[in-house]
């Protein structure tokens, strides 16, 4: 069997690294998010990884897409974004893998045996799961997690021109609100049922 890849956009606090992570898993194929790709893209390109945590938070031109076979040395922020797509690219080559976040849905988007999702859900329940599972923030409100997306939503159309969220850009759109692992169960059976395997468990 080819490797295929799942990618996972989600608005915050819907669970996706941890769908994302119990996906792998059951799947018996590899993980990788944000934190997993700065720590191989620092080491990409020789620098510190809190570096890359900031500069993947800024804007650099979607056009570095269409110029990534290049190999031009640029500033820092594009020889970052080049490494991402480098890194990325690479990982899927390896081996079937589910992506969360990272635009990943978009810089694969070529891949044949690709599956995308994205995430969605009710701001009580996403700010529930912030506070209590993550433990990311102490408290959180419903302004400052409307905040949240819009920034994920800005950062996701400047580097692909497309609507962060749109149903148009995504095979699946799943409300995280029937449950994490009845998502988990359905991504699982959908992957085996496109790309071929056996139910684990």
């Amino acid at each position: 069997m080819q490797n295929y890849v799942i990618t996972i956009g989600r608005q915050h606090g819907c669970g996706g690294r941890i769908i994302g992570k119990k996906l792998a898993e059951k799947l018996g194929i590899n993980y990788y998010d944000k934190n997993i790709l700065s720590g191989l893209i620092a080491e990409d390109c020789g620098i510190a990884k809190e570096t890359v945590d900031e500069m993947m938070e800024k804007h650099t031109s979607s056009f570095l897409y269409e110029i990534a076979s290049f190999g031009k040395e640029g500033p820092l922020e594009e020889q970052i974004y080049l490494s991402k797509n480098k890194i990325m690219k690479k990982l899927a080559d390896e081996g079937s893998c589910v992506i969360v976040g990272a635009c990943a849905d978009y810089i694969l988007r070529d891949r044949k045996n690709l599956l995308t999702v994205f995430l969605y859900g009710e701001p009580e329940s996403r700010i529930k799961r912030i506070v209590e599972d993550y433990k990311d923030a102490s408290s959180m409100t419903e302004h400052r997690l409307k905040l949240v997306d819009r920034k994920r939503a800005n950062y996701y159309h400047f580097f692909t021109t497309k609507k962060w969220g749109d149903r148009k850009n995504y095979d699946l759109l799943i409300n995280t609100e029937l449950g994490i692992d009845n998502v988990t169960d359905m991504l699982e059976k959908m992957a085996i049922e496109r790309f071929g395997g056996e139910v684990n468990g």
